[in-house]
């Protein structure tokens, strides 16, 4: 029986978002040039996709904000931000297990019809094998990115290595010369 999944987040805030941006705006003293008191509801609204991780970008198409106001916003807002971050990073944690979920189911079905498998492209398949792997590495503890750090010459190093090196063979070329006189008859 196929699982109704949760509609993802709404753009727009509810209401108590706006009494919570209003209260935290009240108790910070913001000044009458500040966005929370000039258009509180286009504050609440930035901050509300801000906490959604929506970028700055699309959150000033959406309001007519500027990135400077809306980083203003953040900054001011940083812990309202970062309570409301953590409960919807539970929530994508929760449909992050459903979608999983619904892929092993996908990928039980593939193996019991390999008639399907060939509507799928390998690219897809690839992909998904990637990001199941980098996930499975990422939970597991292991490191996602690994650097490394190479010492070798430098570019004056290599410079110098060069001209040493030309001047040698301009000495051999010197020692290596033949004293010739041409005599015409």
């Amino acid at each position: 029986m196929p699982r109704k999944l949760e509609k993802p987040p709404d753009v727009d805030p509810p209401p108590e978002w706006f009494d919570e941006v209003r209260k935290r705006s009240e108790e910070m003293g913001v000044t009458y040039k500040c966005i929370e008191v000039c258009a509180p509801r286009t504050a609440a609204t930035a901050l509300w996709m801000k906490a959604q991780g929506v970028s700055n970008k699309q959150i000033s198409k959406r309001t007519g904000l500027s990135y400077g106001a809306i980083n203003g916003l953040s900054w001011r807002h940083a812990d309202t931000l970062e309570t409301k971050r953590k409960e919807f990073s539970q929530k994508y944690a929760i449909a992050a297990q459903t979608f999983t979920d619904l892929l092993f189911d996908k990928a039980e079905q593939l193996a019991e019809n390999p008639d399907q498998l060939v509507n799928i492209s390998p690219d897809k398949l690839a992909l998904t094998v990637g990001i199941m792997t980098d996930k499975a590495a990422q939970l597991s503890g292991m490191a996602g990115v690994v650097i490394e750090h190479r010492k070798g010459a430098s570019i004056s190093d290599a410079a110098k290595v060069i001209s040493e090196a030309k001047a040698r063979i301009a000495a051999k070329l010197r020692n290596d010369a033949v004293e010739a006189e041409i005599v015409t008859t």
